[in-house]
């Protein structure tokens, strides 16, 4: 409850701060103020005849002129419409990052696909090794690249999520894509617990704040290259199981 209404009060300002700053566009486009003294309506005042003055002779005596002082206020006006257009551009983003709930990852060694991969191992056809094996190896070259550590993790990820969708095992409705290339890698490599590292390094990367570094990378390089080898020998294997059976 009190978080609704700390958001209620927080967009309140917000757009109290808009209508402030479209308030001061329209005072500063009606140019300079101009101030001027009271106006009143009173009767005419009775005119007197005089007698004309008689004339002097020579130049007339130069007489006071008043002079008008203007005060030139368009600049400081454009100002407060700048500042709080600024204002109220930096109060929504806070509101927009306050309003989406923080991610909290699992620890990286809680991370595991062995439970997801048994529980949906009976459910499509089986992965195309090969378009996973070139998944890997795209990853394997990625992390191999001069990259900064986050890009790397994130785009050798990618790399494998493509590979697992030409794999033709269909995504089942409530994966992410994350989920569902870890499934497929599960399923075609042995070393699931490579798998689930690889995972892991890559939702930190992703959606965590936490800095990552070379020794990130690092170990996603040897996730990789245990899959690789894992997959190496489950595939050596299915191979002399296929050639027995037709023997």
């Amino acid at each position: 409850m009190t978080t609704k209404t700390g958001g209620r009060r927080r967009w309140t300002l917000a757009v109290g701060v808009v209508l402030a700053a479209v308030v001061l566009v329209a005072v500063a486009f009606q140019g300079a103020p101009r101030f001027s003294g009271p106006r009143m309506f009173l009767p005419p005042a009775p005119v007197r005849s005089q007698a004309p003055a008689p004339q002097q002779s020579g130049s007339p005596e130069p007489r006071g002129v008043p002079h008008e002082v203007r005060i030139d206020l368009s600049w400081l006006l454009v100002a407060l419409v700048i500042l709080a257009v600024v204002i109220g551009l930096a109060l929504l983003w806070r509101l927009r990052r306050r309003a989406a709930p923080p991610l909290e990852l699992p620890p990286l060694e809680t991370v595991g696909v062995a439970e997801t991969s048994e529980t949906h191992a009976d459910q499509g056809p089986e992965p195309e090794p090969e378009q996973v094996r070139r998944g890997l190896e795209r990853a394997a070259e990625v992390l191999a690249e001069p990259r900064e550590p986050r890009d790397a993790i994130e785009a050798a990820w990618v790399g494998l999520e493509e590979g697992a969708a030409d794999s033709g095992v269909r995504r089942l409705p409530a994966e992410t894509p994350a989920e569902f290339a870890a499934r497929v890698v599960a399923r075609v490599a042995a070393d699931r617990d490579a798998a689930s590292r690889f995972l892991a390094l890559y939702l930190r990367a992703r959606f965590s704040s936490a800095p990552v570094t070379a020794a990130d990378v690092a170990a996603a390089r040897a996730a990789v290259e245990a899959l690789r080898a894992s997959w190496s020998v489950g595939s050596a294997a299915g191979s002399r199981a296929r050639d027995g059976g037709r023997g």
